[in-house]
């Protein structure tokens, strides 16, 4: 099993330098991407496969550069579950919402203020109907679309002590998760009146949790933080509760012995149980995760991969012929493409 890169491409100015790119996200038809950096751009890619479903060289295309809405470095870019919509989150407190018009074209059609410092991360529920963000201010937003496409504050949360990193919803229902520097985990639910802390694991790392993802059944979910841990978490009754009535508990946890830096980034594979990480040590590392669900066991498959700067970001494709894809940011200002071969 080996992890091999693919294709390679970065943030480059007009005067030729590049610059951090802190993430990329996938469309969920995996044909493109979004990344966005330091440079206050979003960028469109085209991910664009040599003729043959069997080969494995492939080519990043930068098909649009969206360098007008943020006056600073943009942290997080998502697309909506519909892929009709694009949203980034920035330093600059703000959100912008960009629209897939009939060309294909990309632009910016809403801005959301109201946070009072730097933005993390955002996303989109299953349902797009619901746009959750989160901030250094220690609070996480959760924006509800209208009919006219247009985001009202739905709530305003702030459960946590110190920055909001990170913001992630369940695959199939209406339930939120929020990792923080405060070391906390929390799930968030609608209660028919507000939106409310469900649950929290308050000690769920030693010192910042940075990331989280679920499978793709939405029964499991494993974060990762400042410690090198990597914790899976499962639900107590799968079979007879929805993901928003029942509760969560830790199942495995790992502690990665070769390194001392934080892990940012983790993304569950949406069509089998490997898991990709990636951090401050710029090593890409595989797991795969085991067992049943109430005995979940996360097996170390080795280091597949490093870099000599740090990886901010790592994504499997979402698309089950490209399923063996995965993409990277890293602060050396590369997007680099990987293909896993088993």
């Amino acid at each position: 099993m080996s992890l091999e890169e693919i294709a390679q491409s970065s943030h480059l100015s007009i005067s030729g330098n590049t610059s951090r790119i802190w993430m990329a996200a996938w469309h969920h038809k995996g044909d493109l991407l979004a990344s966005c950096g330091e440079d206050k751009t979003v960028r469109i890619w085209n991910v664009r496969q040599d003729a043959g479903e069997q080969s494995c060289k492939f080519s990043l295309e930068c098909v649009t550069t969206l360098d007008e809405s943020h006056t600073r470095a943009i942290r997080c870019v998502n697309f909506s579950n519909s892929g009709q919509l694009l949203a980034s989150a920035s330093f600059d407190a703000t959100i912008v919402i960009y629209q897939k018009d009939e060309n294909g074209e990309f632009t910016e059609v809403n801005k959301l203020e109201g946070h009072e410092s730097e933005v993390k991360w955002c996303a989109f529920s299953m349902s797009d109907e619901f746009l959750a963000t989160c901030s250094r201010d220690k609070t996480v937003w959760v924006w509800q679309m209208d009919e006219d496409d247009d985001f009202n504050v739905s709530s305003i949360l702030q459960p946590h002590t110190q920055d909001v990193k990170f913001v992630a919803w369940h695959p199939s229902e209406e339930l939120l998760v929020s990792c923080s520097y405060d070391s906390s985990v929390r799930f968030f639910t609608y209660d028919g009146d507000d939106w409310v802390t469900k649950q929290k694991f308050d000690k769920a790392h030693a010192g910042t949790v940075w990331c989280a993802a679920f499978d793709a059944r939405g029964h499991r979910m494993v974060t990762v933080g400042e410690d090198a841990v990597i914790q899976v978490y499962t639900r107590r009754n799968p079979t007879e509760l929805s993901a928003v009535d029942d509760e969560w508990k830790i199942a495995s946890r790992l502690q990665i012995d070769d390194t001392i830096w934080p892990i940012y980034s983790v993304s569950w594979n949406r069509f089998n149980d490997f898991i990709l990480t990636a951090g401050g040590d710029g090593k890409i590392r595989l797991f795969k995760v085991s067992g049943t669900i109430e005995n979940s066991l996360i097996e170390p498959m080795g280091v597949m991969a490093r870099l000599g700067d740090e990886i901010n970001s790592i994504a499997w494709c979402p698309v089950e012929n490209r399923q063996n894809l995965a993409v990277t940011t890293a602060d050396d200002g590369t997007i680099r493409l990987w293909h896993l071969r088993i």
